[in-house]
């Protein structure tokens, strides 16, 4: 019996410890848990891209997570799939759920400003990356590529490769980054005459568009030797219908935005250049600015980030593997 005593009581006393430890180690996790004490005083943010079927956004969006998530703060994404009526009321519920601020690449720069103006009304940081709008008085910050140079680079290369050149351009006329690309890249070869834009086609910045729209001006028997597309995703959509029709040797094709897989095309000497972005130096920058705003510290209005034109000359430079 007194044996039976002992065990008791030591288990007891186990038991005790035990319940002491746990109550201490519960304190001391609710004071490092983010799901709860921190939590509560968690900054909220928000985000809403072009797509999330582009792995540039993709980058974008990571490259920010990891810096609000290592801070105990939230950070919410949502798709619009390139519909800009879906983008616009993303920003609006976004708002309604208490954001501090909204990192926005636009679909459509035009249709989401009575969104953006009710936010800024709110109090909410709307901060731009990738692309922008025009009325740059909507923002709190705007982070993007150097786009315009982004352009130039590409013609400029072209213009030193070819003597000639009949170019056919795949856009995506409602986002600035689109337009000022193309406004780059004709502005730089405009003036000389051996090279002429034939035809511009608007994509939307997809490849499954692309491909079909490629396929189209094949069957018409559309007369070309260049193309220059905006990102890297339409420029592997046009070489995919090109395999297709046999028509790849002797079409030029440019992109922008140094993805791996354009990477590899130069690598083969399928794709003649890219002009590369920083998806990650985007990113970051603009987290940083976040966190500059919201601490009370001076923000950059306007980051560009430099562009480095990639091509067979230095492909060698780069990575395949991922982004630059």
């Amino acid at each position: 019996m007194r044996l039976l005593l002992n065990r008791m009581k030591t288990a007891l006393y186990t038991i005790t410890a035990a319940l002491a430890l746990l109550g201490a180690l519960a304190i001391l996790d609710k004071n490092n848990d983010f799901s709860l004490t921190q939590r509560e005083n968690a900054h909220k943010f928000g985000a809403t891209y072009m797509t999330m079927n582009n792995p540039f956004f993709e980058v974008i969006n990571e490259t920010i997570r990891a810096t609000v998530e290592s801070n105990g703060d939230i950070l919410i994404t949502r798709d619009p799939s390139l519909d800009a009526v879906r983008q616009t009321q993303q920003i609006y519920d976004l708002i309604d759920e208490g954001v501090e601020a909204i990192f926005i690449a636009p679909v459509d720069f035009e249709k989401i400003i009575p969104a953006v103006e009710y936010g800024r009304e709110k109090g909410v940081k709307i901060i731009f990356v990738d692309t922008e709008i025009y009325d740059e008085s909507l923002a709190d910050c705007i982070v993007v590529s150097d786009n315009y140079h982004a352009g130039v680079l590409c013609a400029e290369y072209l213009l030193n490769k070819k003597a000639e050149g009949k170019i056919l351009i795949f856009e995506h006329p409602t986002t600035k980054s689109s337009n000022d690309r193309v406004e780059g890249f004709v502005d730089t070869i405009e003036g000389n005459e051996n090279f002429e834009v034939v035809g511009r086609l608007d994509y939307a910045g997809q490849l499954e568009i692309a491909m079909p729209l490629m396929i189209d001006e094949l069957k018409k028997g559309a007369e070309f030797d260049v193309v220059f597309s905006i990102n890297d995703v339409g420029a592997l959509g046009v070489m995919a219908a090109l395999k297709d029709y046999g028509r790849l040797d002797g079409i030029s094709v440019l992109g922008v935005d140094g993805a791996p897989e354009a990477k590899s095309m130069i690598k083969e000497k399928i794709m003649l250049a890219t002009s590369a972005q920083y998806p990650s130096e985007i990113g970051q920058n603009a987290v940083v600015q976040l966190y500059n705003m919201i601490e009370g510290r001076p923000v950059e209005k306007k980051i560009k980030v430099s562009v480095n034109l990639i091509s067979e000359e230095n492909i060698n430079e780069f990575s395949t593997k991922g982004w630059q």
